[in-house]
């Protein structure tokens, strides 16, 4: 019964790692889709304006 509360406790705690790490990955991604698109911000007029 110890060797299964044991192996309980080292599945949850992996899972709690990979939790984290895909957490992690989509905050990053999140913010690189922010920051990508300041970067390729133009006002409507000039893209209105390059439409001919």
């Amino acid at each position: 019964m110890a060797e299964s509360g044991a192996g309980i406790v080292v599945g949850l705690c992996g899972l709690s790692v990979a939790m984290l790490l895909v957490a992690g990955h989509y905050w990053r991604e999140m913010i690189r889709r922010r920051q990508l698109r300041r970067m390729n911000h133009h006002d409507c007029w000039e893209v209105m304006r390059h439409r001919r």
